[in-house]
């Protein structure tokens, strides 16, 4: 990235009634690489579009192993897949535009827990990044 470059990142979490659209926004400023994280989420899972969005404080990523840049590269295979399957995320650029697809929902859940967990490095206090927990109750 260049001086005042900015990359949009946008990833689509949706599964079957739950909708949640995270925006991330990384931009290089002062020799610093900042990512500034906005989550918007349906809020009734019946489909209703009634947002609950949080911007989140602008952070500073270190960065010092490109570990940000990994995660995504790691995944560059999902660009290639069949563009009728879901996607995870886009990534918009000023000079190109990527889309990673996922395959099913099994896949797509697997996603998202890394997704989770490599925004918990970046936000670690920011409880919209811990999945959710199932409690089964015994009869």
């Amino acid at each position: 990235m260049n001086e005042k470059d900015t990359i949009k990142i946008i990833a689509e979490l949706y599964m079957e009634w739950w909708i949640r659209v995270d925006t991330l926004t990384v931009t290089k400023k002062d020799n610093q690489t900042q990512l500034q994280a906005t989550i918007k989420e349906d809020t009734t899972f019946e489909m209703k579009y009634q947002w609950r969005t949080n911007k989140l404080k602008p952070v500073i990523i270190e960065n010092t192993n490109n570990e940000f840049e990994q995660h995504f590269a790691k995944k560059i295979e999902r660009t290639k897949a069949d563009p009728k399957s879901g996607r995870i995320y886009k990534i918009l650029s000023p000079n190109d535009t990527l889309i990673f697809y996922t395959k099913g929902l099994g896949d797509k859940g697997g996603e998202i827990g890394k997704y989770y967990t490599f925004m918990r490095n970046y936000y670690p206090n920011e409880n919209d990044f811990v999945p959710i927990g199932v409690i089964i109750e015994n009869e």
